[in-house]
């Protein structure tokens, strides 16, 4: 097994900063989100504040965007998760997994 190094960590974490530059770079007309990025080379995308329409709303407009098929999962605690991924390529070759997210009572607003 190879272990995995401090600069592997910060590759990945590159590749993913590099994706999220292309993505938001041409959806300047989509509603600000919530940006986490890991050293995995993944991005998670959250809606911020506002009412649950106005976060819905974010949601699927960055989903259209990115080509993302979200998924609803009722949990058993009453909240409703809304999730979906795709790929993109960083310049350096990484894949980098793109996800969407947000937790939500169901009849919040």
């Amino acid at each position: 097994m190879t272990a995995i190094t401090d600069s592997d960590l910060r590759r990945w974490q590159f590749a993913a900063i590099n994706v999220l530059s292309a993505i938001t770079d041409d959806a300047r007309d989509l509603p600000p989100i919530t940006w986490k990025v890991a050293t995995t080379a993944q991005l998670q995308g959250e809606p911020g504040s506002g009412t649950r329409s106005e976060r819905m709303t974010a949601l699927g407009a960055w989903a259209d965007h990115l080509g993302i098929a979200l998924e609803e999962r009722p949990g058993s605690d009453g909240l409703v998760t809304y999730y979906g991924h795709t790929e993109r390529t960083a310049k350096n070759g990484k894949s980098v997994t793109v996800s969407l997210y947000m937790r939500v009572w169901p009849d919040e607003d």
